[in-house]
């Protein structure tokens, strides 16, 4: 990194495209380069919704030249641009809480090859919660939760990359609402399995 603090969004942008352009071209486990593409994505969806845009769509940038001589050095780069962005103090704590975990999923993918934070716990039978996205909302079967997501079970399908809010109740019987990007959907019998990534929760 040639900046110690990042307060941009678009710098923040130039920076992560240059390191998966040239994460792409070194000896570099394909799923790590997809994975760091999938997070520029989600970054920029959740950057729209924290700014009040529904839509923002896929911003194009010129990407920073890099270069990435190995996996761990990728992992490395990516760690000094989530503390940038961390020290710029010009982002929404969602936004750098929510690098923050990216590289350390990465990390844990890379000595672990997992992508979870957390292994997920099968819910209660029976555990309902409402589902609420721009276009409408849902009851949903929680099928299993840990502290950085959520799989349900609902009867339409979802596009990857929505902003949507997940309410529930706590086994305590208070109310929890979270704030989450899905990040997968797929058939499940007459159902869609969806994972949630939680990136803030409120009580």
């Amino acid at each position: 990194m040639e900046r110690a603090e990042i307060t941009e969004f678009s710098e923040l942008l130039t920076h992560l495209d240059g390191l998966v352009e040239a994460a792409w071209n070194a000896e570099v486990d394909p799923r790590l380069t997809r994975q760091l593409a999938a997070i520029r994505q989600r970054l920029v969806r959740l950057q729209g919704h924290l700014t009040g845009q529904s839509k923002p769509g896929h911003t194009a940038t010129s990407p920073r030249p890099q270069a990435v001589e190995s996996q761990e050095d990728l992992l490395r780069q990516f760690g000094e641009l989530v503390g940038a962005a961390r020290a710029g103090r010009a982002f929404p704590l969602a936004l750098t809480h929510y690098l923050h975990n990216a590289h350390q999923r990465l990390n844990y993918f890379l000595h672990n090859q997992e992508k979870r934070l957390a292994s997920r716990a099968s819910a209660e039978e029976g555990r309902t919660a409402t589902l609420a996205w721009a276009e409408g909302t849902a009851q949903v079967r929680v099928v299993d939760s840990s502290p950085f997501g959520v799989g349900i079970l609902a009867d339409r399908a979802l596009d990857p990359e929505q902003v949507v809010t997940f309410q529930t109740t706590d086994r305590s019987g208070r109310n929890r609402t979270y704030e989450c990007l899905t990040i997968h959907c797929r058939p499940y019998g007459d159902h869609y399995y969806i994972g949630l990534e939680i990136f803030t929760s409120r009580l």
